[in-house]
C-alpha cells in the first residue's frame, strides 16, 4: 500500500521523482508528467489485501465461548441489580403505605372501641337512672297506700265506736272482709311488682349479654 500513499502525495503536491509500484515497477507518467494511474491489477491486489485486513480485525474482534459466557454472566448482573434499584422506591413506597393503612386501621379501632364504651357506659347511666326513679316512684306508691290504709282503719274504727252494740258485730265482719279484699290487692300489686322487676332484671341481662356479644365480634 506504500505505492497508493506515495501516489496520493504525487497527486496533492504535483510531479515529483518516479516511485516503485507494489511490484517492483516505477509509476508511468503522463504527457504533462504527473503519475498515471495503477493499473487494474494492482488496485484487485490493493482490494484483496484491505479485505484481508478487515477479516483479520474482525476475526480478532470475535468473542470465544469462554468469553461469551462471561459477557452474558456480567450483563445479566447489571440488569439484576438495575432491577433491583429500579424496583426500590416502589418497595418503600409500599411499605410507606401500609405503614400509613395500620395507623389508620389502629386509630378506627381505637375510636370505635371508645365509642362502643360510650355507649355502653350511657345506657348503663339511662338504665340506673330509670331503676331509681322506678324505686322512688315505688315507695312513694307504697307510702301513699300505707296513708290511705291508716285513715281507712281509723275511720272504720270511728264509725265502729258510734255503732250500736248490736251492729259492731255486722260492722265488725265488713271490716274484716274489707281488710281481706285489701290484703289481696296488696298482694296482686306485690306479685304484679315482682313480676315487672324480674323482666327489668331479664332486659338488663339480656342487654349485657348483647353488648358482650356486640364486644366479641368487634374484637374478631
Amino acid at each position: 500500500m506504500s505505492w497508493l500513499a506515495s501516489y496520493l502525495g504525487d497527486v496533492e503536491h504535483g510531479p515529483l521523482a518516479p516511485s516503485s509500484s507494489p511490484g517492483g515497477s516505477p509509476l508511468r507518467e503522463g504527457s504533462m508528467g504527473r503519475p498515471t494511474l495503477p493499473p487494474p491489477a494492482d488496485w484487485s491486489e490493493f482490494l484483496q489485501a484491505s479485505n484481508s485486513k478487515v477479516e483479520r480485525d474482525l476475526a480478532q474482534l470475535t468473542l470465544s465461548d469462554p468469553e461469551q459466557r462471561e459477557l452474558y454472566e456480567a450483563a445479566r448482573l447489571v440488569q439484576t441489580a438495575f432491577r433491583k434499584y429500579k424496583g426500590r422506591p416502589f418497595r418503600d413506597q409500599q411499605e410507606v403505605a401500609a405503614a400509613v393503612i395500620q395507623r389508620c386501621y389502629k386509630k378506627y379501632k381505637q375510636v370505635g372501641w371508645y365509642a362502643l364504651y360510650k355507649k355502653m357506659t350511657q345506657a348503663a347511666i339511662l338504665i340506673q337512672s330509670k331503676f331509681r326513679s322506678y324505686q322512688e316512684q315505688r315507695k312513694f306508691q307504697q307510702s301513699r297506700r300505707a296513708a290511705v290504709l291508716i285513715q281507712q282503719y281509723y275511720r272504720g274504727y270511728k264509725e265502729f265506736g258510734r255503732l250500736r252494740p248490736h251492729r259492731r258485730g255486722a260492722a265488725a265482719a265488713l271490716v274484716q272482709h274489707k281488710l281481706s279484699l285489701l290484703s289481696k290487692r296488696q298482694d296482686q300489686a306485690a306479685r304484679k311488682i315482682m313480676r315487672f322487676l324480674r323482666r327489668c332484671h331479664g332486659e338488663k341481662e339480656s342487654a349485657q349479654m348483647r353488648g358482650t356479644v356486640l364486644c366479641f365480634h368487634l374484637s374478631i
